[in-house]
């Protein structure tokens, strides 16, 4: 019996234990199984399939190769359904900047002939699918690292449609109850001009070294300089969720991360010199969030940095136990709650803070004095089914 004769029931069996990019060339097959695969049946079948297994995951960053342009790296690249993204995302930097991501969808920038340039022409990229959604530009007088970006969506199988808004907010200095954003939603694909109310009395102040805005709960989430979180609902920007910092927390101290660690929200911050010997090493999580105003900080890892050791070299452990400088944390483990990832010299740094052990993950061609400069560090999780965008691929060269 020949493929072509199996039943719709047998073929969908077959076709769900096949690699998700596999998968993907069979819609190329024939009609029959194109239908077979776009249906949204299979697509909840093939989720359902693969949710027991953690998908693999890589950490984007922006550094300057050899003729000085800032290209976007993927780590753990050589893994093999993470080569071809990371190929990707490497050519698309030379054209555009990377701002945010959602799920698995990143927003691009449009490098500009001249920076700072007023016109801003922004991307919305699948780049499993290769699929993009080029945004209206829009016109903003700010230099692109005075401009926090976020990227929020969703998207409804039934009916096939992807709904998403971008949201920018230009830098400002001084805490405010009420600063002006800048919005596109998918609904009228036009920019507008939003006051957000912020419910601290204290105001909001935004991070000096801007950390990608976090898309939580149906909110945009971005972090201050003073470890409070501050909320965006970007459908109604006066309907805004604001957190206090931890219990514990140095307020003369930044934070250090922000991110999402299995499904809640997570900041870090090393003290300076907490005692003569050592720094402090701190994660809490977010607990007990709802959407009637719950939610309450846990302090998950106390570590000191002094404490942390490799059992394969001896000179990265002197490296990381000096007082100066200190690890850069990158990014939380999307899955382990003990993993972090750090930076320190030309590499990327594996920390498990319940066996206080550190361990080289990648090295990195990159300049360690431009991780100052704004650095977007995204963790993408390969998705178990990709998000679709209704619109023709990106165009080579775009």
């Amino acid at each position: 019996m020949s493929l072509d004769n199996l039943p719709d029931g047998l073929l969908l069996e077959i076709l769900l234990h096949l690699p998700l990019q596999t998968v993907f060339q069979c819609k190329c097959v024939s009609n029959r199984w194109c239908s077979l695969i776009s249906t949204p049946y299979f697509t909840h079948r093939y989720v359902s399939h693969l949710h027991t297994n953690l998908q693999p995951f890589t950490l984007l960053f922006e550094c300057k190769d050899d003729q000085s342009i800032t290209r976007v790296l993927a780590t753990n690249s050589e893994e093999s359904k993470l080569k071809s993204l990371a190929a990707y995302v490497h050519r698309q930097s030379e054209h555009l900047w990377l701002e945010a991501s959602c799920n698995d969808l990143l927003l691009w920038r449009a490098k500009a002939d001249e920076e700072p340039s007023p016109m801003n022409v922004y991307y919305v990229i699948n780049p499993i699918t290769r699929q993009c959604i080029a945004l209206p530009p829009i016109t903003l007088p700010y230099p692109r690292s005075w401009i926090q970006a976020g990227l929020i969506c969703s998207y409804d199988y039934n009916k096939k449609q992807l709904s998403y808004s971008v949201v920018l907010i230009p830098y400002f200095h001084d805490k405010l109850r009420e600063f002006k954003v800048y919005i596109l939603s998918s609904n009228t694909r036009e920019w507008s001009e939003s006051m957000v109310l912020c419910p601290d009395p204290e105001g909001f102040e935004l991070t000096h070294f801007a950390f990608c805005a976090v898309p939580y709960k149906g909110l945009l989430f971005w972090c201050s300089n003073s470890g409070r979180l501050l909320g965006i609902d970007p459908y109604n920007t006066r309907c805004c969720r604001s957190f206090e910092q931890p219990i514990g927390w140095e307020l003369d101290k930044e934070t250090d991360c922000f991110g999402v660690c299995r499904g809640c929200l997570r900041i870090c911050q090393i003290s300076m010199f907490y005692t003569r010997f050592s720094s402090i090493l701190r994660i809490w999580e977010l607990k007990d969030y709802d959407n009637e105003g719950g939610g309450k900080w846990y302090l998950e890892h106390e570590v000191s940095v002094n404490q942390l050791v490799s059992k394969k070299s001896t000179w990265l452990t002197e490296h990381v136990q000096q007082k100066y400088p200190l690890p850069l944390v990158l990014a939380f483990h999307p899955n382990d709650g003990d993993i972090l990832y750090l930076a320190i010299e030309l590499k990327v740094l594996l920390c498990n803070l319940r066996s206080k052990t550190v361990e080289v993950f990648c090295d990195i061609p990159h300049d360690p004095d431009t991780w100052n400069d704004k650095c977007n560090i995204i963790n993408f999780v390969f998705p178990s089914w990709p998000t679709p965008i209704p619109f023709a691929p990106l165009q080579s060269g775009t």
